[in-house]
């Protein structure tokens, strides 16, 4: 999107934390999450302010390059780089997610289970209030496909 990877799977995340369904994903402790809105000169509670205003992703990629155009330019820069930089990373989740197939199944179990550990940890002792202010101050309409 925007030529941005990993904003998509932000904005389908920071959406789900916003409507209190996020599940087993991170939001707001996540390393990949920070080093992207780091390069958009963003906090995760700024990003979720954006996303809740936003009717869509297209939305939210408009609403960035208008607050700050060399953010963006910076966020696709970093992501240029990140299949190299971040490869095993990425198949991880990509087998975690289930968009690997072929023999690589078998492993699917064990990185489900590592990262079901791991996100589990990481949850209870960095819990996120990244998307609180969001829902306290009833902002997350729009995301929610309401009106404010």
């Amino acid at each position: 999107m925007g030529g941005i990877r990993w904003l998509p799977r932000l904005i389908d995340k920071t959406r789900s934390a916003l409507q209190g369904t996020l599940g087993s994903y991170l939001f707001g402790q996540s390393p990949m999450d920070r080093a992207l809105l780091e390069r958009l000169g963003l906090s995760h509670r700024a990003f979720a302010e954006i996303v809740a205003d936003a009717f869509d992703d297209d939305a939210v990629l408009a609403a960035l390059r208008a607050r700050d155009p060399k953010g963006v330019a910076r966020a696709r820069e970093w992501s240029d780089a990140l299949p190299q930089r971040s490869r095993v990373f990425l198949f991880i989740i990509d087998l975690d997610d289930g968009y690997i197939g072929g023999g690589w199944k078998l492993l699917k179990g064990p990185a489900n289970v590592a990262s079901g550990a791991l996100t589990w940890t990481v949850k209870r002792l960095f819990p996120s209030r990244a998307a609180r202010p969001i829902r306290e101050s009833g902002h997350a309409g729009k995301a929610n496909g309401e009106s404010p």
